[in-house]
């Protein structure tokens, strides 16, 4: 049986973004997308009051998708990996120090792992890089509509938002591939 070849617009989502005054219009519009064929697993909103995303029946973004873990956790590796090389040719260097592949590949895994875990918990304590400029309109009492969609999928979510009038866009990123 041949693999299914996809191109790369049908991989690719990106996540669009909405600001809107109204738990019911984030609710409505949420309704409304699920309605017309946008999985509702596709349908995020991010609020100060996160009482009403659970009492309006709205997903909320993750833990993952709030601060910045992967972020730090990938800065943190390469960090790790550029310290354990600079160890590597220190030793060697002023101490003439003699690795065995063995011992480099191990203090080069071990300052990799060290860099990954210190840079996820620095990223545990700030908010998504994605998500920061929201913030300010988020604090002021507004509710973010994140809304993952295919390419094919993207004109669609934009005609039946502007139609309700309930939300204003923010916003896209480049997000996830499936």
């Amino acid at each position: 049986m041949p693999a299914k070849h996809r191109s790369v617009t049908e991989v690719v989502m990106k996540r669009l973004y909405f600001l809107t005054e109204e738990m019911n219009h984030a609710e409505h519009i949420s309704t409304e997308l699920s309605a017309n064929g946008i999985d509702a697993h596709h349908i995020h909103v991010l609020s100060k009051n996160e009482a009403g995303v659970v009492t309006h029946h709205l997903q909320g973004p993750n833990l993952f998708e709030r601060v910045d873990f992967i972020r730090g956790a990938l800065q943190g590796l390469v960090v790790g990996l550029l310290i354990g090389i600079a160890t590597l040719f220190a030793g060697r260097l002023f101490f003439e120090l003699d690795f065995t592949v063995v011992g480099q590949l191990a203090t080069l895994g071990l300052m990799m792992l060290f860099g990954t875990w210190l840079g996820g918990l620095i990223g545990f304590t700030q908010e998504n890089r994605h998500l920061r400029r929201f913030h300010a309109q988020i604090d002021q009492g507004k509710h973010l509509i994140m809304v993952d969609v295919k390419a094919s999928e993207e004109r669609r979510v934009h005609r039946i938002i502007e139609h309700l009038n309930e939300a204003q866009f923010s916003g896209e990123d480049v997000h996830v591939l499936i």
